[in-house]
């Protein structure tokens, strides 16, 4: 039997402004075949108020921003487990 924790992706996310461009970008992504989830973040380190991040799979997030992009949906920052964007 494999160890399925070892074989896991790390999580990244895009985090948005408002719940409504988060869900927006959450299709966007699932058009692309792109799994992700929505969640609310606590208040970010650089911004006020209320967060939503688009959580993704971090081997995608070349598609992810490519895709975002064609969307015309704004990102106020990205995330992830090695923050490295």
């Amino acid at each position: 039997m494999t160890d399925r924790k070892r074989f896991q992706y790390k999580n990244c996310s895009a985090e948005m402004g408002t719940l409504t461009n988060a869900q927006k970008a959450q299709r966007a992504l699932s058009q692309a075949a792109i799994p992700s989830s929505v969640t609310k973040s606590e208040t970010s380190r650089s911004h006020r108020g209320c967060v939503w991040s688009v959580n993704f799979s971090c081997n995608q997030t070349e598609n992810v921003k490519t895709v975002l992009a064609s969307a015309g949906i704004n990102v106020r920052s990205w995330g992830g487990s090695d923050d490295i964007f």
